[in-house]
């Protein structure tokens, strides 16, 4: 066993790291990484799940409906694949489809989903119900370790994916769920798979899009981890078998960069084992790795939305992005997508101190899994966005609707995803609270022994306003950072109603440092535009309709489409907001060339089951 710091010590390590002279101002060139290797920096660490709660609205919807439909799945029906399997009483249901045979592919994600909310709220129910679980689905466990065999994964084909799986979930049961009984458990399979699992690690091609077993190259991560939580170095060492030379190298010079028609989900996940190989060894080819790794997704495969991997495949550099609108109903591969991108920006900031990279979560949240539908009964789960051109008559074609199959691996991610929103909204260093993500919450810090506590309340994105109003015990300095998007103009920033001269560059943190008194507020104005952005450079005309962070959508009711605006952009001129919601309606003006058959545009979140909508439009 090799020695690491206790969890404490580093958890203190991870909140008392000095904070980057850069990372509180405004933008400036990227931090150069150390030229050899060391323990990294910690600029900003996330909350890790404890002391930041959601305030009222539409995301704390969304995480109790989560939250109530998975505490509600009966055990035994859970459990019953895995009972059967080993000749068990198997009371309950079968789940169906992905849970046929047993839910081996998404059991450890359920887990890891449970035991963050825990971490998060203190749900005591909702970690006994894990626990119970993973006690029960423990008895399952063969004599030599096998945790899970169901037939159609005989020649062990996917046993790297929900093995990775399984890892997750008994750490986090052990890290945010306290449970002490999931390390054994951890510790059985984990021989087993030294034992079995497939060592070819075959990179892979436009063919196999995922290689010879799939997602082998998501293991690290989590063994590192387990390591990191435990102290036991077999989990370190079965860690470093897995890192993926070949596809990290693209974005650290050492290969040539061709990722295009890999699996796009499973490439971005992949990045978070790199960013935990560079927490461990401090080398700085892992931190340049998930650097370029971002640039290159922004340049190259995102849609405005923050989705990503057209038929869940990266593309080429020559439009295949802009192309792909024309064929693909598949579009973004939601829960999973931004599940993976929450990880990797969390990891980024952690280790750059950069605003910036709150940017893309802040599209997912809105536009991914923040728009996703919401899990339904029977397994029913939203996988797939849609972002079609679809044809202009009678109704558009693009909508939203569930996977075809129950329970599929967006049902894994899906409670994970929403769980994550209590890990990304605030970031701390020393002597420093930064804002990621305008969300109504409350952050309760820890600052040098006192609390101290951080409500924020907002109506954004509807509302271009943000409010936070501190609240301490006696006067407490510090620096109190936010984000300033990076599609933002004119930010501001005023305290106790005093407008402050500010420096907000988008892309960067705009910060206050003063000694804080019980009850001061701050207000973030963040004024929000219409705008149109085009999908990539080869389609400068392929444009979607974005107000702030939100994707809009035209009500595909309307049998024409948007193909022209008024000359400036200024789209202000026959697009008109009604009410206090996000709803804007193509106003019919003498000499415009807006027409009321145009209709209305709503937020991409608010699209329901089977509403029509176009999200891209062709301007001429």
């Amino acid at each position: 066993m090799d020695h690491i710091p206790s969890r404490r010590q580093f958890l203190n390590l991870l909140v008392g790291a000095p904070l980057a002279p850069y990372a509180l101002r405004a933008l400036e060139p990227q931090a150069t990484p150390p030229s050899s290797a060391s323990e990294p920096r910690v600029f900003l660490a996330p909350f890790n799940y404890q002391g930041v709660r959601l305030g009222d609205g539409r995301l704390k919807k969304q995480y109790d409906a989560t939250r109530d439909y998975f505490y509600n799945l009966p055990d035994d029906d859970i459990l019953k694949g895995f009972r059967k399997r080993v000749g068990m009483p198997a009371p309950g249901n079968d789940m169906g489809a992905w849970g046929t045979e047993d839910t081996g592919m998404v059991f450890g994600q359920w887990l890891s989903g449970m035991a963050r909310m825990y971490k998060a709220t203190g749900d005591t129910a909702i970690r006994a119900k894990a626990v119970r679980l993973m006690r029960e689905w423990a008895k399952t466990i063969e004599p030599d370790g096998t945790p899970y065999y169901p037939t159609w994964a005989k020649e062990l084909r996917f046993s790297h994916y929900a093995w990775d799986k399984l890892v997750c979930g008994l750490v986090d049961l052990y890290e945010y769920g306290g449970e002490k009984d999931s390390l054994p458990v951890l510790e059985r399979i984990t021989d087993w798979a030294m034992r079995n699992l497939d060592r070819t690690r075959k990179v892979a091609t436009a063919d196999d899009f995922q290689g010879v077993s799939p997602e082998w190259y998501t293991l690290s991560e989590n063994l590192y981890r387990a390591y990191r939580s435990t102290g036991n170095g077999t989990y370190r060492t079965f860690g470093d078998l897995w890192r993926y030379d070949h596809y990290w190298g693209m974005f650290n010079g050492k290969v040539p960069l061709e990722p295009a028609h890999f699996h796009a989900y499973s490439h971005v996940n992949t990045l978070s084992s790199a960013a935990m190989t560079y927490a461990l060894t401090g080398e700085p080819e892992y931190l340049q790795t998930i650097v370029h790794a971002y640039d290159h997704f922004q340049e190259v495969q995102c849609y405005a939305t923050g989705g990503y991997g057209p038929a869940e495949r990266l593309v080429a550099p020559d439009g295949e992005l802009g192309r792909s609108l024309e064929r693909e109903a598949n579009t973004f591969e939601t829960p999973c997508g931004a599940w993976a991108v929450f990880k990797l920006g969390r990891y980024l900031i952690e280790f750059t101190g950069e605003a910036r990279y709150g940017d893309w979560m802040e599209k997912l949240l809105y536009n991914g899994i923040g728009a996703a539908l919401p899990m339904a009964s029977a397994g029913k789960t939203f996988y797939y966005s849609d972002y079609q051109l679809g044809s202009d008559t009678p109704i558009a074609s693009a909508r939203k609707d569930y996977y075809w199959d129950p329970y599929p691996c967006c049902s894994g991610t899906y409670i994970q995803g929403v769980a994550d929103y209590h890990n990304i909204i605030y970031f701390q260093g020393e002597h420093s609270l930064c804002v990621n993500l305008f969300v109504p919450s409350t952050a309760t810090w820890n600052l040098d022994g006192r609390e101290i506590q951080v409500e924020q309340e907002t109506a954004y994105p509807e509302s271009d306003t943000v409010t936070l109003t501190i609240r301490l015990q006696k006067s407490v300095p510090f620096k109190l950072g936010f984000r300033v998007p990076g599609w933002s103009q004119g930010a501001t920033l005023s305290v106790n109603g005093s407008k402050l001269d500010v420096l907000a560059r988008p892309g960067s943190w705009a910060t206050i440092e003063r000694a804080w008194n019980a009850g001061d507020r701050v207000t973030i104005q963040i004024p929000m535009r219409l705008r149109l952005v085009p999908i990539d450079k080869q389609h400068p005309q392929r444009v979607v309709l974005m107000y702030g962070p939100v994707v809009l959508v035209q009500d595909g009711r309307y049998t024409q489409r948007l193909t022209r605006v008024p000359g400036g952009g200024d789209l202000s001129a026959g697009i008109t907001r009604v009410g206090n919601q996000l709803q804007f309606r193509v106003a019919a003006q003498p000499e415009s060339i807006f027409r009321p058959e145009w209709g209305a545009f709503v937020p991409f979140h608010e699209a329901g089951q089977g509403f029509p909508y176009r999200m891209y439009f062709d301007l001429v």
